[in-house]
């Protein structure tokens, strides 16, 4: 049976005064769960962005001291280095470059001694032709530039070039001091290399089979070409190596 026209108007129009009213009484709660809830809320909203504020500039400070830190040590390091630049100048060197020799007079014997000390520790080491390792093995122009080098001084890697650095001291063993490099070879060219221990001694790497040893230096043998002094003093005649005779 139809419904009634008006019947169906009545219900339209009461189901939306129902809507409305709904409406009416959700906006009130919305607005409420939406804004703080009295002085708490707005207290735990200003102690955070405070949290959060304090946490960056804490977070800033700290970046700011690590750069200030950072810059302080690099400047101390840069200080460090020109310091010991300056260091350096001032100080005289066992020997300059090749082919010249410093002149030290307190300091020289002790030198000298250090340079047979260092030379003796490695007596035993196998002899191996190009190696220059402590304890494994050696050539003779490698024990001689290990030795110096433990002392800083620097020389050139084969026996011919390190027989021309420093001053040339001659066959007299009279006039040979302990430290000094005894040279050895034919013709012109040096093919061997010893450091000179004192008392007619010397240590070098020998050959294979016998390694690193101290033996007697006889200056008439024809392959002895004379000794060259690295660490010098006031008595030293000034001449450079130049070619050995």
């Amino acid at each position: 049976m139809p419904i009634p026209i008006r019947l169906a108007r009545a219900a339209r129009r009461l189901t939306l005064l129902f809507s409305v009213i709904a409406i009416v009484m959700a906006a009130p709660q919305r607005a409420a769960a939406e804004k703080p809830r009295g002085k708490k809320a707005v207290a735990t909203s200003v102690r955070g962005k405070s949290k959060a504020t304090a946490r960056r500039s804490s977070a800033s400070r700290t970046r700011s001291l690590k750069a200030r830190r950072s810059s302080s040590r690099l400047g101390s390091a840069a200080a460090r280095r020109a310091r010991s630049r300056r260091a350096g100048r001032n100080q005289a060197p066992i020997i300059p470059d090749v082919a010249q020799a410093s002149f030290l007079s307190d300091s020289a014997d002790v030198l000298r001694d250090s340079i047979v000390s260092v030379a003796r520790q490695q007596i035993g080491t196998p002899y191996i032709w190009g190696a220059e390792t402590p304890g494994q093995a050696f050539d003779c122009s490698g024990l001689v530039k290990y030795v110096m080098s433990w002392l800083s001084v620097k020389l050139p890697r084969t026996a011919n070039e390190q027989a021309y650095t420093g001053i040339r001291v001659g066959r007299n063993l009279d006039r040979m001091k302990p430290g000094d490099l005894l040279t050895f070879g034919t013709r012109r060219r040096i093919t061997h290399i010893a450091i000179y221990a004192g008392n007619g001694k010397y240590v070098h790497a020998s050959r294979p089979g016998v390694g690193v040893v101290e033996s007697l230096l006889d200056t008439s043998a024809k392959r002895f070409r004379g000794a060259v002094r690295l660490v010098a003093d006031a008595d030293t005649s000034t001449s450079l190596s130049g070619l050995i005779p």
